[in-house]
């Protein structure tokens, strides 16, 4: 009996270790979205702090990266999903969006870049936090 039950603990460990590296796979793939997204958006910002012209085909690209990110990220964290939907909404037409419906909706690219790593590295921001306090 014990050996029939060694036997199947050791025949899931294989299905257990896989489910692991899928989940893990899964959220480096949202982190990799989400991070190219927010890593293209400021490069973009910066370009427009240093004299260059609003581009609507980067602006559309911006659209493309925020809402590609949303999809894999509603399998981890829904929230920030959600943000990822409204920024790829933001960038549709910056200029019809007020800087309180930003703010309300978390938006703001701070805001973005502080919950992207709170997710990635929530043991990190745990231990700052704490020696913060």
């Amino acid at each position: 009996m014990l050996e029939y039950l060694v036997d199947r603990l050791i025949s899931l460990m294989g299905p257990i270790s896989t489910l692991s590296k899928e989940k893990r796979e899964l959220k480096d793939n949202a982190l990799r979205a989400i991070v190219t997204a927010l890593q293209e958006t400021k490069i973009y910002y910066k370009s427009l702090e240093r004299g260059s012209e609003r581009n609507t085909d980067t602006e559309a690209q911006l659209v493309r990266y925020w809402g590609a990110a949303a999809i894999p990220l509603r399998h981890i964290d829904e929230e920030l999903a959600m943000i990822c939907e409204h920024k790829a909404d933001f960038w549709i037409d910056p200029k019809s969006w007020s800087n309180d419906q930003i703010s309300s909706l978390g938006i703001k690219l701070e805001d973005v870049t502080k919950a992207y790593r709170q997710l990635a590295m929530p043991s990190f921001n745990k231990a700052r936090h704490l020696r913060n306090a």
